[in-house]
């Protein structure tokens, strides 16, 4: 529909499109002048043509005004369906059924799926029409009920629903709530623009993120974490007064556009800090509670048609615009072209999620994001204040180096942030780091840093500083593991493998994505080739994620992944092993998230070159005592002449090995390892166990020695866990042991490479050693 009043134009005019795509000597379409006065009628056709899909036809003023449902027409309230806007077509293709000849506009089988008469809802219908709103009713010979149409942003995208068949006030069953702060909906990273009709997209605004509530008259505007900015956002807080009589609560972003229309972070805090509260607009894109009734468990949608009630997309408070699904692409790869910092992506049908990062994606362009500022380097040459920041993020509790940035400063920046630096200054370094003439700070600021890449030891490649964050604490920075997106939700390539869905969702709860994982074991994979390559595997698959069907796997019974070679050992024994890192990203295409090699090789699989004893406490035994139970294993294996190297278990417990000459079979090696276990519990036998009974366990640590045998596996070194936090199974030094976190590492942090690891001791067990283990 145009948004010039629908009469302006007459019937013959507004066919001039339709008339032009059509050869009548070709196709049996209705060739028609229009006209035909002000029925009522409507029709749906189903159409088999390049595409399948259905063309609803309302008639209004003498054409039949059409758009293309691609889903089918709502039935039921619940589903919400694009309808694409096309030509008008003459009040004859009403009747219209037939085959349009191969060659043609709309080539294939059209037929009338059904067919009446339809009612406006409101008697200024044409006037919300051209605003992009038509409520109506539809009589017909399948349909019957209340229905609307709302577009979507521009031209040609509406969203067409069915609504409740009771014409009260939608409002009269929404839960009554005065309005009040809501705690905002995050989005998390996306590899790809997401695909489908149930998506709509907006631009990604470089500002800050702020919950506008008004309650009693009063405007007041709050961080997503809580903190009260009415005052600094004094003026926008007095324009949002007029936005309604009633009280609301809307979810936007404060910015300051450029000349060019997009918004810009450097600008916004130049408003700020110059008093030029005037220049910043609010954009709104949510709607969370209106005259003290809870919106937020209503679809998107719904949410959107009443927040276009309040406001248009123009002036300085606005509504965000909004792109229908098909248009994901082509909007990604346009932001990218103005240098945005990319889109966000929402399901139509989605309730709004309070806190939580579970339905919205976000897809950039460009890797940025925001790090704590932990000190600062001496200025080289003519730079002034200072040369560099030193960076970290909070990951598990604790805070891991990312490196150092030193561009995208002023001069007169560099100046001011020193005296914000000075007044933070500490002896005590709260990293470690092999930086010299470092001026340490307490890790209190936020800066939102643009980057290339996130390196293998997770640090960011050329870095560069856009602005300070003031609305996000430093115990909300995180790592994001995806870097760059992809416009389309196409297979994409790591390492040389492709990943397919790679947008798929692997840990629920941590938003890491089936992309990430495979990137993970790319960069991580060097290091793991000791410990995995040659060596029977076993696998632990998640195909759907790991809140979906877990599967292990010790052999591939029909197709064997790219990378990834399946033989039988002398007796029989199917198993397969990789050779390079290609072979780990082959597995995690094909579901793979923990590795369990042999500690044997695949050319020597009955003679073990590594053993292993795994501390498995119950969940009573508090983290210091394991601590303590490893230190304790440790000294009793020194005690034999053996030094074990240590990792974490990805879970709640810790790992020791041996690297050891292949001198012994299994079976000799097993009942070592269980010997020693044996004689370590002796020796605190109120610590540890070394039985599996779980009933048998309470209060102590499973001393498990059941790891040492022919086709007995252990999580990898730098290995992934199928649980919640995406754990790593991490290496650790002995030195680091004390101040090792009971929460261990993630899939975001850069990996240990303690020496040892790196370059591991083969080690001798004697016969002197074995007698004297059994002798006890």
């Amino acid at each position: 529909m145009p948004r010039k009043n629908p009469q302006a134009a007459n019937p013959a005019s507004r066919l001039e499109t339709y008339v032009r795509k059509r050869d009548f000597k070709k196709s049996p379409e209705p060739t028609s002048k229009g006209g035909g006065g002000n029925g009522r009628s409507y029709v749906i056709q189903e159409h088999h043509a390049r595409s399948h899909h259905f063309d609803f036809r309302l008639e209004i003023d003498g054409v039949l005004v059409s758009w293309a449902v691609p889903k089918g027409v709502p039935e039921d309230t619940a589903a919400k369906r694009l309808a694409v806007h096309v030509e008008d077509h003459p009040l004859e293709y009403g009747k219209f059924e037939g085959e349009i000849p191969k060659g043609n506009y709309g080539a294939g089988t059209v037929a009338i799926w059904d067919r009446g008469t339809w009612e406006p809802a409101e008697k200024n219908w044409r006037s919300a029409f051209e605003k992009g709103k038509l409520r109506f009713s539809l009589s017909g010979e399948r349909l019957d009920g209340n229905f609307v149409l709302a577009r979507m942003g521009e031209e040609p995208n509406w969203l067409f629903r069915k609504l409740a068949d009771s014409p009260a006030d939608p409002a009269q069953d929404l839960p009554k709530e005065p309005a009040k702060f809501v705690e905002p909906q995050l989005a998390r990273l996306s590899s790809t623009v997401p695909a489908g009709s149930d998506w709509i997209h907006e631009i990604k605004l470089d500002g800050y993120r702020l919950i506008a509530v008004k309650a009693g008259g009063k405007v007041s505007l709050i961080t997503r974490n809580g903190h009260d900015w009415t005052e600094k956002f004094a003026s926008l807080a007095d324009a949002m007064t007029g936005v309604s009589k009633k009280d609301f609560v809307l979810d936007g972003e404060a910015v300051v556009f450029d000349e060019k229309g997009r918004s810009n972070f450097g600008d916004l805090q130049a408003a700020l800090q110059s008093g030029s509260g005037g220049k910043i607009s609010f954009v709104a894109f949510d709607l969370l509670n209106y005259d003290n009734r809870k919106l937020r468990d209503l679809p998107l949608s719904a949410r959107q048609e009443r927040l276009a009630e309040l406001l248009d997309e123009t002036g300085r408070i606005q509504r965000s615009k909004v792109w229908a699904a098909e248009m994901g692409a082509d909007l990604f790869k346009q932001a990218c072209k103005m240098d945005l910092e990319g889109i966000i992506s929402k399901p139509v049908g989605a309730r709004y999620y309070e806190g939580g990062r579970r339905d919205w994606l976000k897809s950039k362009c460009r890797a940025r994001q925001e790090f704590i500022i932990c000190g600062y380097t001496e200025p080289k040459g003519s730079l002034e204040g200072f040369g560099a920041i030193l960076l970290a993020s909070f990951e598990n509790g604790k805070l891991v180096p990312r490196g150092k940035v030193g561009t995208g400063f002023t001069a007169k920046k560099r100046l001011s942030l020193l005296k914000t630096f000075e007044k933070l200054e500490t002896k005590k370094p709260p990293l470690q780091s092999k930086e010299r003439g470092v001026t340490w700070l307490r890790p209190e600021l936020v800066a939102e840093i643009g980057f290339a890449e996130i390196t293998r030891d997770g640090s960011i490649r050329q870095g560069s500083f856009i602005g300070m964050r003031e609305d996000k604490g430093a115990a909300e920075v995180h790592l994001e593991g995806v870097e760059k997106a992809k416009a389309e939700d196409k297979d994409q390539t790591v390492a040389g493998v492709k990943i397919s869905h790679p947008d798929r969702v692997i840990y629920p709860q941590d938003g890491v994505s089936k992309i990430e994982v495979a990137r993970y074991f790319e960069r991580v994979g060097e290091l793991m080739m000791p410990y995995v390559a040659h060596r029977p595997l076993a696998l632990l698959r998640a195909p759907s994620g790991i809140s979906g069907d877990l599967f292990f796997q010790k052999s591939f019974p029909n197709h064997v992944p790219a990378h990834v070679e399946q033989t039988e050992l002398e007796d029989g024994t199917k198993i397969f092993y990789i050779k390079n890192p290609e072979g780990l990203v082959s597995l995690a295409q094909f579901g793979a998230i923990e590795i369990h090699p042999w500690g044997a090789t695949v050319e020597k699989p009955d003679v073990p070159d590594y053993l292993t004893w795994d501390l498995d406490p119950d969940q009573g035994v508090s983290w210091k005592e394991v601590l303590g139970a490893a230190f304790f294993l440790r000294d009793y294996l020194l005690k034999l002449g053996l030094d074990p190297m240590l990792k974490t278990s990805g879970g709640k417990g810790l790992h020791l090995m041996v690297r050891i000459r292949r001198s012994h079979d299994w079976d000799t090696m097993r009942e070592f390892t269980k010997d020693v276990a044996r004689a370590v519990m002796e020796m605190a036998p109120g610590k540890f166990i070394i039985v599996a009974t779980k009933a048998k366990r309470t209060g102590k640590i499973f001393l498990d020695w059941m790891r040492n045998g022919r086709g007995s596996t252990c999580i990898a070194p730098w290995g992934l866990r199928a649980r919640e936090g995406a754990k790593i199974s991490m290496p650790v030094s002995w030195d680091d042991l004390g101040e090792l976190p009971a929460e261990g590492f993630n899939i975001h942090e850069p990996p240990n490479t303690p020496p040892e690891w790196l370059k591991p001791v083969t080690q001798s067990i004697t016969k002197a050693m074995i007698v004297s283990v059994k002798a006890g």
